[in-house]
């Protein structure tokens, strides 16, 4: 009878560990790198969207922000070379089930500045958004890009000068209400 009550608390004890440790795992987002964001490197991660079951950071229209692993040509600061392959990325990541909200816009990155733990990133170019969720999705997409770097909690995009968020905002592309107005969103990200 001992023997059989032992056996029961450790098949209930073996059986809860197992549970959490799938559920902790399930619930993960995207570690962040153990990159600071001006480390040169040539292995990184751009972010994506996701409809296919939410895993990453939720955003627009119920998608979610997934990280994919890529390889810059060159050696870069890590921050700069991510955020220039995400600009770069096209739809190549669309038979993998991943939208690029990105993907039609001429970006380039004319300057970054940082301040701490803040990132402002100046991009010129101009937007063109395919649908209503693409404005929420392209915050998501640079955000998560940006603050990936342990040494970033927070980034701000710029426009030709002006705050992307704001642009956005007087598109008439409905957002959701973003942590930091002006174009600034932090760690906890937008759409949350």
């Amino acid at each position: 009878m001992k023997t059989h009550r032992r056996l029961c608390v450790f098949l209930s004890l073996s059986s809860l560990l197992s549970l959490l440790s799938f559920l902790a795992g399930c619930h993960r987002s995207d570690p962040p790198l153990d990159l600071s964001a001006g480390a040169r490197t040539r292995q990184t991660r751009i972010f994506m969207m996701s409809h296919a079951g939410v895993s990453g950071r939720r955003a627009g229209c119920g998608g979610s922000a997934k990280a994919v692993q890529v390889e810059l040509p060159v050696a870069a600061p890590a921050l700069r070379g991510s955020l220039e392959a995400l600009l770069a990325a096209g739809d190549r990541y669309e038979s993998a089930g991943l939208y690029n909200s990105l993907a039609n816009s001429p970006l380039r990155i004319e300057r970054v500045e940082r301040t701490g733990t803040t990132a402002r990133i100046y991009l010129s170019g101009y937007l063109e958004l395919g649908g209503e969720c693409d404005g929420t999705n392209v915050l998501t997409q640079l955000t998560e890009t940006a603050v990936q770097f342990r040494d970033l909690d927070k980034a701000e995009f710029f426009l030709d000068g002006k705050p992307l968020r704001k642009l956005l905002s007087e598109s008439k592309i409905s957002l959701p209400s973003l942590p930091a107005a002006g174009g600034e969103a932090g760690r906890e990200g937008p759409g949350e």
